[in-house]
């Protein structure tokens, strides 16, 4: 009889190793998409990592001496031979050691770092100027995963440290009394915390290429690569709870070009996860490459933002984003930090005849930075009482003021506050709050006493009518988001909103990076975006 010899490679933690499954020619001819499969179970249960019966209940598996008779005498003599039966077929598997094969402790450690310099420097080429880079990091995933388990980790590490270093000088600026450690330690852990789930990305790989839908198929590799890749990205920087902190996703560069740009970069992962299937040959290889360089080229010509700044390449790269409406303006103020209540009244003395002049000038939506209003009190709205009592004679104007709703009691100091627009409407106000306020500063439940509301799960969209259009409202924090925006995208919206108050970042490049969120989410929705910035 003439045995087949399939062979998996496979890196797991602990070590890099192959097994080796042998079957005859009949029953490689019917069951060639269980071979992988039952390799990599074989090797997974010969180092005790995972219960195969788990995993595939149609699999029964017993370990034995190995005593039994090898199928071919060049067969290495194996530590453990396993016999894995199903309905279909019955099949030996030995476990063969590769030591040669594998990474010095050197060898290895010099992958991990050059993972996370890649991923330090497509984040730092990305953000906040180039944003359609960012996908190159999620390309990255499944080549450097065949080099070590590990190695996913590292990128994502690597890339978040570059784009978030901008919480260093930011929170010794708003901690004032905090120095550099604080911001070092926000800096750090938060990075850390967004590249944790790629720790599963290498099983969650394994398991999809060789089970049910792709099993051992040239698209097995594809399909576990983008598998992998979307749900650990998800679980990193998309759902909450990593996603009420996860900012700079590598996902907004795609995001930026559109539904295109989304389906470009899964086509580029899936091409990228067959290229790293094992015996492929070499005009397979190029068609791959050829289809991940062509992605890259077609993402960056498609991102809208090149093309505002340099406007000779419009017609090539897609046109602007489209201006806000006749008469929609956005009010920035460089106010700085507003440290007390009295400082509010101060702010809101200076700003409330800007507006009115604003109004009586003919502009018909006035917008104004988050939070500029302070706490929404009894005295906040008699300063505000002449531009109430103007929109009750003009309905057809708006004004959309940024304020710190009293949330809770009322009758005693408020228990907490909604980060929130008031819209002033017909003599009216209403509140739209915002879903996700920052955490620690604003949100803090360990003390509830002046925290901010967080309902990342909130039924009531940030939507509202304004001017006859259905708008959408991402308050300062939330444009750097994925998880609000999305709640955007069912609703239909004609225009977005982006207040924001950022003077505790100032000489960072964290303004420029919400900035070119909200545009990127702009960008996907084919709607303007209208911004009121507190500096």
């Amino acid at each position: 009889m003439h045995w087949h010899r399939n062979t998996a490679r496979m890196s797991i933690p602990g070590k890099d190793v192959v097994a080796t499954l042998y079957t005859d020619d009949l029953k490689t001819r019917l069951f060639q998409p269980l071979n992988d499969i039952l390799a990599v179970h074989a090797l997974m249960m010969y180092h005790k990592r995972y219960s195969c019966k788990s995993l595939f209940p149609t699999l029964s598996a017993t370990w034995r001496p190995s005593v039994a008779p090898y199928p071919e005498k060049s067969c290495p003599a194996p530590d453990l031979y396993l016999l894995m039966q199903s309905k279909y077929v019955n099949v030996s598997v030995y476990p063969v050691d590769d030591s040669c094969g594998r990474l010095a402790g050197g060898s290895r450690a010099c992958v991990l770092a050059l993972a996370a310099i890649f991923g330090a420097a497509v984040g730092w080429l990305a953000w906040p100027h180039a944003i359609w880079l960012a996908p190159l990091a999620l390309l990255l995933l499944p080549v450097l995963n065949k080099r070590h388990w590990l190695a996913p980790f590292a990128l994502m590490f690597g890339y978040h440290l570059a784009t978030t270093y901008g919480l260093i000088k930011g929170t010794s600026v708003f901690f004032l009394h905090s120095g550099l450690f604080l911001g070092i330690g926000f800096w750090s852990l938060s990075s850390l915390a967004f590249a944790l789930p790629y720790l599963a990305y290498p099983y969650i790989a394994l398991y999809f290429r060789g089970g049910g839908l792709a099993g051992g198929s040239l698209a097995g590799g594809g399909f576990g690569a983008v598998t992998a890749t979307i749900i650990t990205s998800a679980v990193s920087t998309i759902l909450p709870p990593l996603g009420i902190i996860g900012w700079t996703s590598p996902w907004l560069g795609a995001v930026a070009a559109g539904p295109t740009g989304i389906l470009l970069t899964i086509l580029g992962i899936f091409a990228l996860g067959c290229w790293e299937q094992k015996n492929q040959d070499i005009p397979v290889r190029l068609l791959m490459a050829g289809i991940v360089v062509f992605n890259v080229w077609l993402l960056g010509f498609a991102f809208p933002d090149l093309a505002e700044r340099v406007p000779a390449l419009d017609d090539m790269m897609g046109r602007p984003l489209p201006t806000a409406p006749a008469g929609w303006v956005g009010i920035n103020t460089h106010l700085g930090r507003l440290r007390s209540n009295l400082s509010y009244i101060d702010a809101s003395m200076e700003l409330a005849p800007k507006v009115l002049a604003d109004l009586r000038s003919g502009d018909k939506v006035v917008l104004l930075p988050e939070t500029v209003a302070g706490p929404w009190l009894p005295g906040t709205r008699a300063i505000w009482r002449p531009v109430i009592c103007w929109t009750a004679r003009h309905p057809e104007q708006i004004v959309l003021l940024g304020a710190d709703v009293p949330h809770g009691r009322t009758l005693r100091p408020a228990k907490g506050y909604l980060d929130a627009l008031v819209k002033i409407q017909d003599g009216r106000q209403t509140v739209l709050p915002d879903h996700i306020p920052v955490p620690f500063s604003m949100w803090h439940p360990w003390r509830p006493q002046g925290s901010f509301r967080m309902a990342p799960f909130s039924r009531k969209p940030e939507t509202t009518e304004i001017d006859g259009k259905k708008a959408g409202y991402l308050i300062c924090y939330e444009q750097l988001l994925m998880w609000p925006a999305l709640d955007l995208y069912p609703h239909g919206i004609q225009v977005l909103l982006a207040p924001a108050n950022d003077w505790w970042a100032r000489g960072t490049d964290i303004p420029a990076i919400q900035r070119a969120s909200a545009k990127a989410w702009a960008a996907f929705f084919g709607v303007p975006v209208l911004f009121a910035v507190n500096r």
